[in-house]
């Protein structure tokens, strides 16, 4: 955008906008003129499509012509008005009535014919229609007037307005970044045409148009500024640490030490790892599979292979108890082929950090698990060549541990996705990573039968737990809070864990588990759940990641309409975990038609990537991650559920200028990336940018 153009300034600037009424626009995130324009209608009010009076109906919003055959008068009682005016055409007559709008019968007098649109409402054989907006028969007025999202104290009428002032200001200028070949290969209108007719349509098809080039356009801006970070690690000189060749003999019988075979998605995101190995800029992967389709022994392997090369690895858990599980299963696993794991957790004895630190320095340790602890300023590393971690860190890690690194070198970057998303997400979030996908799963496990059920299910779904308990099996009850509330009616951990300690499971090894126990506590849980020495564990969705315990079989979560389809999927994944059958129970009282509609979906499938594209179909991008904690940007003109075959056109738009041009430099290209971190570079948390 040009810098002189009226959308460089605040929305206080507009005829009509004080700053006290600024203040209200910036409760819609609308501080600059620019944000303005960018606050698109959510639907239109239609002028162009009139009834006769004869054929309205009650409870419809209609637009209609009419004479005003009585002279508006306007009737009190105490603190309520209605103004009052008897209107006719050719087919029937009706009321228009106006509540507390005294000043609407200055507006019009008998004889005046007039365009009306407004809710009509039945009472016996009279109609009347509420509140009606009116336009004087000639007036120049937009065939589709656009309906925006409001807040208290501001209203249609005010942002259209607004929105018309910045339109027609001299001083409005756009500055084209999206190429013409680009603008003409998918048939895109301009900038200025665009917003016009998304706020003031002449048509409905024109304002399709406009919103299509403005949603290619962000769109096109993601993948284009994403894939340009990416081909500047490629460019710029950044050197990975070499991996010298490894013995391909010691090489298969790491692989063959697991003592299964690996499914085939495992080998192939394996070879990709390999080849991403032999270069000498660091690369960054996206490794994104299903509950149980094995990222963890792609992980261990990796660092095998690092390892047998003489270099360094990390890899970051998002929790200490799994940061310790890893550490347990990967250090036997390593014992046997002589490569020493280290862990490196918060709140470990002083003594034992030391000793710690100085064998990662030397290079003693070859693989390190940890936590955020591993990102420390007092962690240096000998020869560090691959960060493993999940997608909660992704961010700036691999900033951050190469400058405590010896060598002047960037490590590899595997991120584990450990929720699988639709593809259409993938490629914007992790845009300027290469994807790999893991979609099938180890022999040999069978599918986790999932039912809905109701309080009054309870007999039976505790008769299954009995059951599975008396076969040496263990349970999980996930609960969506730790105490109750007088507030908000659902199930609490605490409470669940009283009253099954004191009722049907007295006689049973019961255990809680939240995220606010001592982590010392929490520890001694764990170790007894691997132990064998609990048959029920109660929890909040802290077991959501990492707990693996094979003789798992039955997930029961409460108030399973308050978890999101991803999130209830990766929970439903503690169970099944090997040979025996596993069960899942949904319990929930809601009557809510989209919530059922989400847990039946659970209940058809298996396949987190199928649950996450209908997850994204009932609940849209907006809603996809919860609170908003995803580094989604908030798309204003695109809609992701809808938009996928425009996110492919841009993605290719993106990679054609990106195949001849890696780092829009040439002049037709050389706005994108400013324009691209000026919009994003916040909303998507990369230091980077």
């Amino acid at each position: 955008m040009s810098r002189r153009s009226i959308l460089d300034e605040k929305v206080s600037v507009l005829r009509g906008i004080s700053d006290k009424r600024a203040a209200l626009f910036s409760k819609l995130g609308i501080h600059s003129c620019e944000d303005l324009l960018w606050h698109l209608p959510r639907t239109y009010e239609d002028w162009t499509d009139l009834s006769f009076v004869s054929e309205l109906e009650d409870g419809e919003t209609a637009c209609f012509k009419a004479h005003v055959i009585s002279m508006p008068h306007v009737n009190r009682r105490g603190r309520v008005s209605q103004t009052v005016v008897k209107l006719q055409d050719d087919t029937g007559a009706l009321s228009a009535v106006w509540f507390n709008q005294p000043w609407i019968a200055k507006q019009m007098s008998r004889g005046d014919s007039l365009v009306f649109r407004g809710r009509i409402k039945r009472a016996g054989r009279y109609f009347s229609v509420q509140n009606p907006q009116f336009y004087r028969e000639g007036e120049a007025v937009p065939p589709l007037l656009p309906i925006y999202p409001l807040t208290e104290g501001l209203t249609q009428n005010i942002l259209r307005d607004g929105v018309a002032q910045i339109l027609d200001s001299d001083s409005l200028h756009f500055t084209e970044f999206l190429p013409a070949g680009s603008r003409r290969d998918h048939q895109l209108a301009s900038q200025s045409y665009a917003f016009s007719e998304i706020h003031f349509p002449s048509s409905v098809h024109a304002a399709e148009v406009g919103r299509r080039r403005l949603a290619f356009e962000e769109l096109f801006l993601i993948m284009a500024g994403l894939r340009s970070l990416k081909a500047e690690r490629t460019y710029l000189e950044r050197q990975a640490l070499v991996l010298s060749e490894q013995d391909e003999a010691d090489l298969q019988k790491m692989e063959e030490s697991f003592g299964f075979q690996l499914t085939v998605s495992q080998q192939e995101t394996l070879a990709a790892i390999k080849r991403d190995f032999e270069r000498t800029c660091p690369a960054y992967r996206l490794i994104q599979g299903d509950v149980g389709s094995g990222k963890t022994a792609v992980a261990i392997l990796a660092m095998g292979y690092v390892a047998l090369a003489g270099k360094q690895s990390v890899l970051m858990a998002p929790t200490s108890i799994l940061a310790q599980q890893h550490y347990e299963n990967i250090s036997k696993f390593f014992e046997k082929f002589g490569i020493k794991t280290g862990l490196l957790v918060g709140g470990m004895p002083a003594a034992q950090k030391r000793e710690t630190l100085t064998a990662i320095e030397s290079g003693e340790i070859q693989c390190l698990i940890g936590t955020h602890a591993l990102l420390s300023d007092d962690v240096k590393y000998k020869q560090l060549a691959l960060c493993i971690t999940d997608e909660q860190h992704r961010f700036g890690v691999e900033q951050r541990l190469n400058l405590s690194s010896k060598e002047e070198a960037y490590p590899h970057v595997l991120v584990m996705s450990a929720t699988p998303i639709p593809r259409s997400l993938a490629m914007i979030l992790y845009g300027d990573l290469d994807i790999s996908e893991m979609r099938d799963m180890p022999a040999g496990r069978q599918p986790v039968l999932t039912y809905t059920a109701r309080n009054k299910d309870r007999p039976r779904v505790e008769q299954m737990i009995e059951n599975e308990i008396e076969k040496g099996h263990i349970t999980y009850i996930v609960c969506p809070a730790i105490k109750s509330s007088e507030m908000i009616k659902m199930e609490s951990a605490e409470e669940v864990f009283k009253r099954l300690k004191k009722g049907s499971f007295s006689h049973r090894r019961l255990a809680l588990l939240h995220g606010r126990l001592p982590a010392k506590e929490k520890d001694q849980i764990m170790q007894a759940l691997s132990a064998g020495e609990i048959d029920i564990l109660v929890s909040t969705s802290v077991i959501e990641v990492g707990i693996d315990q094979k003789k798992a079989t039955i997930l029961i979560v409460e108030n399973a309409e308050r978890f999101g389809l991803a999130q209830l999927h990766q929970m439903r994944g503690r169970v099944g975990r090997s040979h025996y059958q596993s069960y899942c129970i949904l319990m929930s009282e809601t009557d809510d038609v989209l919530a059922r509609k989400r847990l039946t979906a659970l209940c058809r499938h298996n396949d987190g990537f199928k649950i996450a594209e209908e997850d994204l179909r009932l609940r849209g991008p907006g809603d996809f991650f919860g609170v908003r904690q995803s580094g989604l940007p908030d798309f204003r003109a695109s809609d992701l559920s809808r938009d996928r075959d425009l996110l492919v056109e841009a993605a290719g738009a993106a990679e054609k200028i990106l195949a001849q041009d890696p780092l829009l430099q040439e002049a037709e290209n050389r706005l994108i990336l400013p324009e691209f971190k000026r919009r994003y570079a916040e909303r998507l948390k990369n230091p980077a940018l």
